[in-house]
């Protein structure tokens, strides 16, 4: 059997050297550039997330602020805030009828705005029909609104 004395004095200089500065020069340059690297991940896509949440946040709350008002007044605004929201989200303003129907369909991934109650924001907007649930539009257009921060 070996020496342990003399296996431990040849093991001496690798624990010498592995404590040294100069090995952990490689180590705090990697945390350094891993820090870094985070905080640009984080100045680059912050204020992206931060504005589509805050989009969200201002559809619902311009929603619930339509509440209070009385139905023509109340279409027309959840109108124009549907039109806020399509700009901001896609760049549309200037679609009209059938078109802008079926691109709210298809930015909400529905069928809701060409099929059901959704589709008196087309033409319908300037002459809706009476008796209206507009609650339940309401409430739809609140899910819709929801899900804008995917």
């Amino acid at each position: 059997m070996a020496d342990p004395a003399r296996l431990l004095a040849e093991l001496r200089p690798l624990h010498n050297v592995a404590s040294g500065v100069d090995s952990m020069t490689p180590i705090i340059a990697m945390s350094v550039l891993g820090c870094a690297a985070a905080i640009a991940l984080f100045y680059t896509l912050g204020p992206w997330l931060t504005r589509r949440r805050a989009l969200r946040r201002y559809a619902l709350e311009k929603l619930a602020a339509t509440r209070a008002l009385p139905e023509p007044e109340r279409l027309a605004a959840q109108a124009a805030i549907l039109r806020h929201v399509a700009k901001t989200l896609k760049g549309v303003t200037r679609q009209r009828g059938d078109a802008w129907l079926a691109r709210l369909d298809s930015m909400f991934s529905t069928r809701f705005f060409s099929d059901e109650r959704g589709a008196i924001f087309g033409e319908a907007l300037y002459r809706p029909p009476a008796g209206l649930d507009l609650d339940a539009l309401d409430a739809a257009l609140g899910r819709f609104f929801a899900r804008i921060d995917r």
